[in-house]
């Protein structure tokens, strides 16, 4: 998956408009909320972390090769409490999930290999 994430740190303001825009992945109340931003958006990620990151907001965006762009007010990270810092903190390491031959793919593709059955048969 192509697709970039970005956190954004503050109770949002209009967040009605950002999200009928950009898919909600997820939420940590009443402080975090982590939206996901296609690889085909036109918009570009940049601006996006620019409107994310306005009004005494601190927003971070981690692309799909794990790369962390920061923009906004940091000093509102220093008003959340420790749970939510963890949250960024596991948010910022990535996905876990390690990627597999054919990951993704319909069965019937000549690249998927399933689980059970190594690669190279």
């Amino acid at each position: 998956m192509d697709d970039t994430e970005i956190l954004v740190v503050g109770q949002a303001r209009g967040a009605g408009a950002v999200e009928s825009r950009l898919p909600v992945v997820a939420r940590f109340p009443p402080w975090i909320t982590v939206f996901r931003v296609s690889a085909e958006d036109v918009t570009g990620v940049a601006e996006h972390l620019r409107e994310l990151s306005g009004e005494g907001r601190f927003a971070l965006a981690r692309s799909p090769r794990g790369e962390i762009t920061s923009m906004g007010d940091e000093t509102v990270v220093r008003q959340i409490d420790e749970h939510a810092l963890l949250f960024i903190e596991a948010w910022k390491s990535g996905p876990r999930k390690s990627r597999r031959q054919g990951e993704g793919r319909n069965w019937g593709d000549p690249e998927f290999r399933p689980p059970d059955q190594p690669n190279g048969v």
